[in-house]
């Protein structure tokens, strides 16, 4: 045998050896039990406030996404040419998103559709807390946004979010092809590596980092078949625990839901963009946010709202009004330039 086949001979073996130990390491990583965690401090849901919506004309529609499936949502329907989509927060659905679209339909007599993301409440599926590929969320999105186009006979479409929902939308509106025509954020989640994300959020949540940094070595080889595992779990109140709440999510709904550069996101979108957040709010860093937003997406209006927590800011009254008051100014804008 020639030095140089030897040569290769021992390369191969080498990298063989190599790429075992990885496979392995990542295996063990997956497989290590998980202990639940339940601090003392999480988000204050004695402020959330359950508005009763029974006077609200709500309807409850589907819409067929790509892949045959039926998704959820909610609408109240108003007579201009304006659409607000609102995306709920995470482990959540979105029915405590009503009494804000109510308030901002009356205010300004706008359509206000809130879906529950797949995996999630009435789309749950057969599959609550996960969904079927990485990215699918931006794929329903961009199939809602399509069904809604035809259903309202193309009107302005705004995508905004709570929470995680904000990040989602924020997430979207970082593809180059997006179609909405301005965004809101209310408390948006930027990502884990963004400075403005208190540790596990406030206590809501606990990330299973020894699995989570498995599956990310999987996904690095192209080994998806352990997505569906379960790397990031909810501390929620037992006095509020509801069936279509989601408890976990598994590797590839979270990678989904979350930006994964909200600096790229941000410096892609160059639509309009509102950003509220409580000033004490439990989960982010709320004096963090214009630093970040001026530097990378300087047409954003940014407002900290003095009082409000995480998850008072979606019934807030005077949210509702900024949100309105951006609305109705920024799409005069839009119309007095096309």
């Amino acid at each position: 045998m020639s030095i140089f086949a030897k040569t290769m001979k021992k390369i191969l073996i080498s990298l063989c050896v190599s790429c075992i130990i990885y496979l392995s390491i990542a295996l063990v990583l997956i497989s290590l039990p998980i202990k639940r965690i339940y601090p003392e401090e999480s988000l204050d849901f004695t402020v959330l406030k359950i508005s009763d919506v029974s006077n609200v004309p709500v309807k409850e529609s589907t819409f067929t996404a790509r892949d045959n499936s039926d998704l959820f949502y909610r609408s109240i329907a108003g007579d201009t040419d304006i659409t607000l989509v609102l995306l709920h927060g995470s482990g959540a659905e979105g029915k405590y998103l009503i009494s804000l679209a109510a308030k901002l339909n009356t205010a300004l007599n706008i359509t206000v559709v809130i879906p529950d993301l797949r995996g999630h409440g009435e789309s749950s599926l057969s599959n609550k807390g996960d969904v079927s590929y990485l990215g699918q969320f931006e794929h329903d999105l961009e199939d809602l946004y399509n069904h809604l186009v035809l259903k309202y006979s193309n009107p302005k479409m705004i995508l905004g979010g709570h929470s995680s929902g904000g990040g989602l939308a924020l997430k979207y509106g970082g593809n180059i092809s997006a179609q909405f025509d301005a965004y809101i954020l209310l408390a948006p989640y930027l990502g884990y590596k963004a400075p403005t994300v208190r540790p596990n959020s406030g206590g809501w949540v606990q990330v299973a980092k020894r699995r989570y940094a498995g599956l990310v070595m999987l996904n690095n080889i192209t080994v998806t078949m352990f997505n569906d595992l379960p790397v990031l779990f909810f501390n929620r109140p037992k006095n509020i625990e509801n069936p279509l709440h989601a408890d976990n999510y598994s590797y590839r709904l979270n990678e989904s839901y979350s930006p994964q550069d909200y600096v790229v996101n941000l410096q892609n979108n160059k639509k309009p963009i509102l950003l509220l957040v409580g000033q004490n709010d439990e989960a982010f860093y709320a004096d963090k946010f214009a630093t970040i937003f001026n530097e990378y997406a300087k047409q954003t209006e940014t407002t900290i709202i003095s009082g409000l927590k995480h998850l008072d800011l979606i019934s807030d009254q005077i949210a509702a009004e900024l949100i309105s008051a951006w609305i109705d100014k920024t799409f005069i804008h839009i119309n007095n330039n096309q």
